[in-house]
């Protein structure tokens, strides 16, 4: 299962990814459905779907509304982990985006996990990351939603120092789209 394409996720299909979201990822780490259906009509979101022939194997949903990318989800369905697609997916997002500065992702912070086994999955995450060439964005303290997270960036153009010089300024571009003023105050960073 090597043969990958990437298709773009329709605003209709977005109710069952939704369900696959709900069980990836904890509360209050996506938005309510409203919003998210909202900001894919908008354009404000975007959502990819890498494929195998006719097989859907991940979903990633994206804010690219700027320079930046914001990776905002990103899940291997359960059946399809440990094979090589998320891996796949990270190597194809590089290339669809070629032409942005950086991709950037929000990933949740080992150190303030509950719990050995949650501390463990954190850390899996980011060297999965790591691998697919992210590095973890220095002294940053980030929180989105009430929930601490690390930032991480691939970089496409930048450097990785424009990107640290600049995150501030790059998560509150992307936040601003996305949430408008009104919730502005949901970022701290």
């Amino acid at each position: 299962m090597n043969d990958y394409t990437i298709r773009t996720m329709d605003v209709s299909e977005l109710r069952q990814i939704y369900k696959h979201i709900r069980q990836d990822f904890p509360v209050g780490e996506y938005p309510p459905y409203e919003i998210l259906s909202q900001q894919f009509r908008e354009h404000l979101q975007q959502g990819l779907i890498l494929c195998s022939g006719e097989q859907d194997l991940a979903y990633a949903i994206c804010a690219a509304s700027t320079d930046y990318v914001l990776l905002s989800l990103m899940a291997v369905f359960p059946e399809f982990r440990g094979q090589g697609a998320g891996s796949a997916f990270l190597q194809a997002l590089h290339s669809i985006y070629a032409y942005k500065q950086a991709i950037i992702g929000e990933v949740e912070r080992p150190d303030l996990a509950s719990n050995s086994i949650e501390m463990k999955q954190r850390s899996q995450r980011i060297r999965f990351y790591k691998k697919a060439g992210f590095y973890l964005i220095p002294e940053v303290d980030y929180t989105i939603w009430d929930v601490p997270m690390d930032l991480m960036a691939l970089p496409i153009i930048s450097s990785p120092e424009d990107i640290n010089d600049d995150i501030q300024l790059i998560m509150y571009q992307i936040y601003l789209k996305l949430m408008g003023k009104q919730f502005m105050h949901k970022m701290s960073l």
